[in-house]
């Protein structure tokens, strides 16, 4: 069962007019992350592949983009540096299971606007959206 936002949890429509792109393999993960900022009232895009997400990136500019760590053929590394060639000032959001200390000061500083990791409370993920892009 997927945990739902509650009206009075602050984040209940926080989002509003924000667009979203959420980019993992996992096609549940995926799921709960459009499930979860759309109930923060976000507009959601998503994909399971990193090079259909720059696609989706060109067709329609996204607020912020959510990404995993390791997928198959392009990790997130490579979506953060195509977006930010096409888009400098889109913030990118990096969740994964999978991140060491060392690896996690490496990736700040490779421009992600976030690290978080994985498992990741739902509120955490809104909450994260809304301070990157300024709600």
């Amino acid at each position: 069962m997927v945990p739902a936002l509650h009206r009075d949890s602050g984040v209940q429509q926080r989002l509003r007019g924000v667009t979203a792109l959420v980019v993992d393999d996992d096609p549940g993960v995926r799921s709960l992350y459009v499930l979860v900022l759309r109930q923060a009232g976000a507009a959601v895009t998503s994909s399971g592949i990193a090079s259909e997400a720059v696609q989706l990136m060109d067709l329609q500019a996204p607020d912020v983009v959510i990404t995993d760590l390791h997928m198959p053929t392009h990790d997130g590394v490579w979506l953060l540096r195509e977006t930010k060639a096409r888009l400098p000032g889109v913030p990118v959001i990096l969740v994964s299971g999978y991140i060491d200390e060392p690896q996690l000061g490496r990736l700040r500083r490779l421009g992600f606007a976030d690290v978080l990791a994985k498992p990741l409370p739902v509120s955490e993920l809104a909450s994260t959206v809304a301070r990157v892009v300024g709600c």
